[in-house]
């Protein structure tokens, strides 16, 4: 099920208050006397937030297993279990989650998929890669993850 992908950034309220914050931050030092690679690395940084909220949408996705931004997905990839944010990088800032854009090939091919269903795409290799979804949770905020069904749980259930 293919769905058209619009250009906008989707956030959740917490993670743009956060990139509102982040801004007005590095506005307020801007003037300040930085060194000229901070200074560079500011003024670029400032160019990707005002980019990223210039086309935001604020979105709190429900929790009716559909796959969309903002949730947290649990897939079996080509036989693989992954866990994923599908969305902005910007929506979590922890390093330890993969995020995949809404945009990407996978986030394309599983967009408005439900628990159990499935759908493939293909890869820059050319090959097709079957992706199911096990389940979709919403992310529930900013250092936070949904309880995820364990490979115990799953057998036990």
């Amino acid at each position: 099920m293919l769905y058209p992908v619009e250009n906008v950034t989707w956030l959740t309220p917490d993670a743009h208050a956060r990139l509102q914050q982040e801004l007005n931050r590095l506005l307020d030092t801007r003037g300040t006397q930085q060194e000229v690679v901070e200074r560079e690395a500011t003024e670029s940084r400032i160019r990707q937030l005002l980019a990223t909220l210039k086309n935001v949408r604020l979105h709190e996705p429900a929790d009716d297993g559909v796959v969309e931004p903002g949730m947290i997905v649990e897939a079996c990839i080509d036989g693989h279990p992954e866990t994923f944010l599908m969305g902005s990088r910007e929506i979590f800032a922890n390093e330890d989650l993969q995020v995949f854009s809404e945009r990407s090939p996978l986030g394309v091919a599983i967009h408005g998929l439900k628990t159990g269903e499935a759908s493939s795409y293909r890869a820059p290799t050319g090959r097709d890669i079957t992706v199911s979804i096990i389940s979709a949770k919403p992310y529930p905020g900013t250092g936070q993850l949904p309880t995820i069904r364990t490979e115990t749980t799953r057998a036990a259930g």
